[in-house]
C-alpha cells in the first residue's frame, strides 16, 4: 500500500519510513523543505523521491498529499520547551490532527496510525501506564498539546474511524542522519556530567527502531480503532548510570539529589529558561516525569504483533555511539 508518512524529517518519522518501505509498502512523505529528506531519512538507504511539500497546518495542502494514498502513518508535530510557544504548539499540533488524522477518516483511508506520546497519559502516582488509561497531559505546553490531540483522535476513534494511537517512552538508538529525539540530549548530558541526579528517578526507554517495527505492523486494514503502549523499559538511576557509562567508556556516578529539588529547579525554569542564553532540557514537566516514571505495559504489542523489544544497554550504546559520530560527545 502507499502510506502517508508525516514527520519523515525527524528521528521517529525516519525510522518509521524505513520500517515501512522494509516492509513492501510505498512511503509518500508531507514535507516543508524536501532538501531535509535528503539529510535524515535518505540516510537510511529510504528512496525519498515520492514526496508532496506542504505542512499539516494548511489543510489543503495535506489533503492533497492524501491523493493516491491507502494509509496514513502522522508523527509529526510541533516541540519546544519555551513556554513562550505554548500557545502555538497547541494550535500547530490541533490544526495538523485535524488536517491529518481528521481527513484520512473522511476519506475512508485505513489505517490510520497516530504517533502519541507517553505524556498524554501520564499522572503523578500512576503505578503503570497502558495504553487504555484516560488521558491527563503534563503540565507544559508540550504535555497539552499532546493531550489535546488525544482526544481529537479517541473522539475518531469513538466515530469508529481505523485510528490506532501509539504511545512511545524515551526514544532512543541510533540517529537518522543527524536528527535524534528529545530524550538523546539526556544521554548527552549524562556523559558530559560524568553522572544522574535524583534518588527515584527513573526513564523509560525504547529503540527507535522497534517503535518503527510496531508502526510498520500496523499497516494492516480493517482491524479498526486501537491503541499500543510503546513505553519501554524502566531503567532507574543506578542501572542507567551503569548502561551509560559502559556505553561512553566512563564511570557515571548517581548524585543524590532529593527528587523534589529537582522538581522545585524544573519549575524554575519554566519561568527563568526562556530569558536564559542556553537550551537545557529542564522544565517542570520534564522533572515530573524523569522523578515519578511508572513502568510501562508493553505487552499487547508483543503479543498480538510479534513486536520484540531491545534491551536498553544495546539502545543507550547506540545512542550515544551516534552521537560521538555527529561530534555531540
Amino acid at each position: 500500500m502507499r502510506v502517508l508518512l508525516t514527520g519523515g524529517t525527524g528521528f521517529v518519522g525516519a525510522w518509521t519510513a524505513k520500517a515501512v518501505a522494509d516492509a513492501g509498502h510505498q512511503v509518500r512523505f508531507l514535507v516543508r523543505d524536501p532538501a531535509r529528506l535528503e539529510t535524515s531519512a535518505a540516510q537510511l538507504g529510504i528512496d525519498t523521491g515520492d514526496f508532496a511539500v506542504g505542512d499539516i497546518s494548511d489543510a489543503e495542502s495535506t489533503a492533497a498529499a492524501m491523493d493516491g494514498c491507502d494509509a496514513v502513518i502522522h508523527s509529526a508535530a510541533m516541540v519546544s520547551i519555551d513556554s513562550r510557544q505554548a500557545d502555538v504548539m497547541l494550535e500547530t499540533n490541533l490544526s495538523g490532527a485535524h488536517n491529518v488524522l481528521g481527513q484520512a477518516a473522511d476519506r475512508g483511508l485505513d489505517p490510520i496510525v497516530h504517533v502519541s506520546s507517553f505524556s498524554a497519559l501520564f499522572r503523578p502516582g500512576c503505578r503503570v501506564l497502558h495504553a487504555d488509561l484516560p488521558v491527563v497531559g503534563g503540565s507544559d505546553g508540550y504535555g497539552k498539546s499532546k493531550a489535546a490531540v488525544e482526544k481529537y483522535a479517541r473522539e475518531l476513534q469513538e466515530q469508529g474511524a481505523p485510528v490506532t494511537i501509539t504511545y512511545p517512552g524515551m526514544v532512543l538508538g541510533p540517529p537518522a542522519g543527524k536528527q535524534f529525539g528529545e530524550a538523546a540530549e539526556g544521554v548527552e548530558a549524562a556523559v558530559r556530567m560524568r553522572g544522574v541526579p535524583g534518588r527515584g528517578a527513573a526513564w523509560t526507554v525504547v529503540d527507535v527502531r522497534d517503535l518503527a517495527a510496531l508502526h510498520a505492523a500496523l499497516l494492516e486494514p480493517g482491524k479498526g480503532p486501537r491503541r499500543y503502549m510503546a513505553g519501554g523499559k524502566r531503567v532507574a538511576l543506578a542501572e542507567l548510570a551503569t548502561m551509560i557509562g559502559h556505553a561512553a567508556g566512563q564511570t557515571l556516578r548517581v548524585y543524590p539529589v532529593p527528587d523534589v529539588l529537582l522538581r522545585n529547579v524544573g519549575r524554575l525554569m519554566d519561568v527563568v529558561g526562556p530569558y536564559l542564553p542556553l537550551d537545557a532540557p529542564v522544565t517542570g514537566a520534564a522533572m515530573q516525569y524523569y522523578t515519578q516514571m511508572p513502568s510501562c505495559d508493553d505487552s499487547p504489542s508483543e503479543t498480538e504483533l510479534g513486536i520484540s523489544y531491545r534491551d536498553p544497554q544495546e539502545t543507550l550504546a547506540d545512542t550515544v555511539s551516534g552521537l560521538r559520530r555527529v561530534g555531540r560527545l
